[in-house]
């Protein structure tokens, strides 16, 4: 059941960062082409563009998550043994699962409130709660990842070693 969650969340991050990510660079693309060839240009172009930054930041904080790729600090486990090293990093995770469920709390509240004033971006008139609303859905599949990489841990598995042995 678990590993079927993590699968389907792991598939609606991968097609959205990719249609994201096309999505902007078309964007992008058309807004140079349609300035420095047809001088002219769309004023919503760099707002729509920046906004999907920062969804890709969110979504691919959570795909970072999954693969074990967030910034740690190692020094302190690099000596331990296996099984305090395995405690520790569980621990370390289960901060980081309770830290983004916090984000996920605070920025589920702040895009509410932006939503309940109908603020809309100046150029693209789009509502901001759209945008916004990367931080709580970032965060919350950010926790999904390192709640599952917290139990791997406390289990007694390390879930990111073949894979930190394979890109070696």
């Amino acid at each position: 059941m678990l590993a079927r969650m993590t699968r389907a969340v792991a598939w609606f991050e991968d097609v959205a960062v990719g249609v994201i990510l096309l999505a902007a660079t078309y964007v992008l693309f058309q807004g140079v082409v349609l300035r420095y060839i047809f001088n002219f240009a769309f004023s919503w172009t760099e707002e729509v563009v920046r906004y999907s930054i920062v969804w890709l930041v969110f979504l691919g904080g959570s795909i970072a998550a999954r693969r074990g790729g967030h910034i740690a600090m190692d020094i302190a486990v690099v000596y331990l043994p296996p099984r305090a090293k395995l405690f520790l990093m569980g621990v370390a995770t289960a901060i980081a699962c309770f830290f983004t469920l916090l984000m996920t709390y605070y920025g589920a509240l702040l895009t509410g409130s932006i939503w309940a004033y109908g603020q809309l971006s100046p150029a693209a008139m789009i509502p901001m709660a759209i945008p916004f609303a990367a931080i709580p859905v970032g965060c919350a599949l950010m926790s999904i990842r390192f709640f599952v990489a917290a139990l791997a841990y406390f289990g007694g598995v390390d879930p990111f070693r073949k894979r930190a042995h394979l890109e070696a």
